[in-house]
């Protein structure tokens, strides 16, 4: 049996006891962890996000699971990096390494980080907001996930000035050398509709917030596709 067989079988069979009730988090709090051991159509498959993707995070479970994807690991994080170490919460690639830890290591995995990082860095005005830069900081996470998996990233949109061009051009560079990655365009999305976002100009109003949600969902399914677990059920 390969290492993926393997791997595929150990998260359909994780116990419930290994999958966390979710928690509320603020800035310096636990992640909010949100699990589903049910084996559905679109599955496994794993999601990382930060304050972006948190406002409807009391739904999203029970949203994930009705679009039939199972199992399901949502980790969501205010404030979150994609792979530095900041005072306080966990980075992406600690999510990576505590789902292992727990038992779940899917085949595919979506992300939707990168805000917190650009604007603490624009803040401070750091030279490191460049596409180079933005590589050295994205590609750890993609080592630490595998190229054997699928991913799918979420590219970053935002009303106001913010470095968002160089993320999204370190995303497609990445692209071009991670054959597993597949850059998904929110931003196209969000661009046409404005009115989604509150005044920061990248998080968003109630309504935005369900789109959001719902176009979570279904790249999730894309990403259990892709994979070559779900290539094998969805041929």
């Amino acid at each position: 049996m390969s290492r993926r067989t393997l791997l595929v079988a150990a998260a359909a069979a994780t116990p419930a006891a290994l999958f966390l009730k979710p928690e509320a988090a603020t800035a310096g709090s636990r992640p909010i962890i949100l699990s589903d051991p049910t084996v559905r159509a679109h599955g496994p498959v794993m999601f990382i996000g930060d304050s972006t993707s948190s406002r409807l995070w009391r739904t999203m479970r029970k949203d994930i699971a009705a679009a039939d994807i199972g199992p399901f690991r949502l980790d969501l994080q205010p404030g979150r990096s994609i792979s530095r170490r900041v005072g306080w919460g966990t980075n992406a690639i600690t999510s990576v390494r505590n789902a292992r830890l727990q038992g779940f290591d899917p085949p595919a995995y979506v992300l939707a980080v990168g805000f917190p990082d650009i604007h603490r860095w624009a803040a401070n005005r750091t030279p490191i907001v460049t596409v180079d830069g933005l590589v050295a900081l994205i590609e750890p996470l993609l080592r630490e996930i595998g190229a054997d998996r699928t991913v799918a990233f979420l590219n970053l949109y935002s009303r106001k000035k913010m470095p968002t061009a160089a993320f999204n051009g370190a995303l497609a560079r990445l692209a071009v050398t991670w054959p597993n990655l597949s850059v998904v365009d929110w931003a196209a999305l969000a661009r046409q509709h404005r009115g989604w976002h509150i005044s920061d100009g990248y998080h968003f109003t109630y309504f935005g917030a369900r789109q959001r949600q719902k176009f979570i969902a279904q790249t999730m399914i894309d990403a259990s596709k892709r994979s070559a677990y779900g290539r094998s059920l969805h041929p």
